[in-house]
């Protein structure tokens, strides 16, 4: 697994032009690549494993965004996202 971003402070979140409500600066998400996969293969592996996943998102086609629960007392929300030149949308 090779992790694009995980934890980024609210200087690095800006200056990639990400949400000030992102998970990666809370310590919860994750941008990753499996080296043999396609991020729709990793998508459709974690929705099919059962994880806690809070927000899966294939993103712009080139990585996934994986994410838990922002605090441990809520329930994971089970998200599967597109985000890519055409906006965002349900993972189908």
């Amino acid at each position: 697994m090779l992790i694009n971003s995980a934890f980024r402070s609210a200087a690095v979140n800006a200056a990639v032009g990400s949400s000030d409500k992102s998970q990666h600066c809370l310590g919860c998400a994750a941008d990753i690549r499996i080296p043999g996969m396609t991020p729709d293969e990793v998508v459709r592996s974690v929705m099919t494993a059962g994880l806690p996943y809070d927000q899966i998102i294939r993103e712009f086609d080139a990585w996934t965004h994986i994410s838990i629960p922002n605090f441990s007392e809520l329930p994971p929300r089970k998200m599967a996202l597109i985000i890519d030149k055409n906006g965002t949308r349900k993972f189908s």
